[in-house]
């Protein structure tokens, strides 16, 4: 329950280089406090789907009322989300079906979000076949990660270590607390194994059936040379057939690229990943969409012909990572903010879809320009 609630609270964070402190001395130990998993319960939505939504949401009864706390370590609320699931499979026989819960650390407030795929709409599952091998864990690292990861969200949990602290100094992609002095010794084999295990490593990205080996494979290699060389190795895995390794990827690759100075992966992939089933697929992908737009402004006919629509429906959700992505990657996409108001970027999505390219189609809501 601790590790699969953790991954939940894995919202999207900016990490800026700068340089490492000096070690402060370690005051000693406080007496940690046991983790709560209560949370507010914010609601539920649907996301992907032409089926009527509000019959989609019959199918969920027994959840808590909006506003009450739920204590997610007793599965109360997974339980009645199962049950649900199961009621909307039988009801409707969607291509695909995925409830998921995105709880958040700040405010201890959860949604719900229904992620579906309609019948016809398959080729949004098309993925790489599931790989079928097992490669040796390299120098050890995949464990010393995952003792890195426990430990770092043990901090997270207990509140000895803020989710807000994502300074990445020496990797081109972080969690929390890279340059704290109770992580930064366990971070520095990393920093000095990963570059000489690279290709082992992509070979258990590429290669390996587990996908929980494939993921870790990924957060490691950022630790490797160069921006280029880490992006190209993760790139394929955007099409990876497991969640847990695609996610990772792109979220490697989307910090990878924010801190670059020019475009370093092509669009067409992001594009594909924001169709993708889950809101972990779309999410990501939108982050990756906006630093690309911030570095190519030229993308944005193609982005929105293809995309568009994707970014307005989750602009228009209440669940926090697919809203505010999306309103930033279309404020990155116009060169300006037109607020929260869905409508007003619906006006200027469809305007920019007719505008001729090279012309920027104004803002909605300025008044027409004056004839001379």
């Amino acid at each position: 329950m601790n590790r699969t609630l953790c991954a939940a609270l894995l919202a999207l964070s900016s990490a800026c280089a700068a340089p490492r402190p000096a070690s402060p001395s370690i005051p000693p130990a406080a007496t940690p406090q046991a983790p709560s998993y209560v949370y507010r319960y914010e609601g539920i939505e649907i996301f992907g789907t032409h089926l009527p939504k509000a019959q989609i949401l019959e199918c969920f009864t027994g959840l808590p009322p909006v506003g009450t706390d739920v204590d997610m370590a007793k599965g109360e609320l997974i339980q009645a989300l199962q049950a649900g699931k199961a009621r909307l499979q039988e009801r409707f026989a969607p291509a695909f079906v995925r409830t998921s819960v995105t709880a958040y650390a700040e405010g201890k407030t959860l949604a719900v979000t229904v992620d579906l795929v309609d019948k016809g709409d398959e080729w949004r599952l098309a993925y790489a076949p599931e790989p079928t091998g097992s490669v040796e864990d390299p120098g050890g690292l995949l464990a010393a990660w995952d003792a890195y990861h426990a430990r770092m969200w043990q901090l997270v949990n207990t509140g000895a270590l803020s989710a807000k602290d994502t300074a990445c100094p020496r990797a081109f992609h972080c969690f929390y607390g890279a340059t704290d002095p109770r992580l930064m010794p366990l971070e520095d084999r990393f920093i000095e194994q990963v570059p000489g295990h690279f290709a082992e490593l992509v070979q258990v990205l590429r290669t390996d059936k587990s996908q929980e080996k494939r993921a870790t494979a990924a957060y490691l290699l950022a630790y490797g040379r160069s921006r280029e060389e880490v992006i190209q190795a993760l790139l394929p895995s955007m099409k990876d057939a497991g969640e847990a390794p695609r996610n990772a990827a792109m979220r490697v690759l989307w910090q990878a690229q924010q801190g670059a100075d020019r475009v370093l992966l092509p669009v067409e992939p992001v594009l594909r990943a924001l169709h993708g089933p889950m809101i972990s697929d779309r999410n990501k992908a939108g982050a990756l969409l906006k630093a690309l737009a911030e570095k190519d402004p030229s993308i944005r006919g193609r982005v929105l012909r293809d995309a568009g629509d994707v970014l307005l429906e989750m602009a228009g959700q209440r669940q926090r990572i697919d809203r505010e992505i999306a309103l930033q990657a279309l404020q990155a996409l116009a060169g300006r903010d037109l607020g929260p108001d869905v409508e007003a970027w619906r006006a200027w999505v469809q305007e920019a879809r007719a505008t001729p390219p090279g012309a920027a189609p104004r803002n909605p809501g300025a008044p027409p320009p004056q004839a001379r």
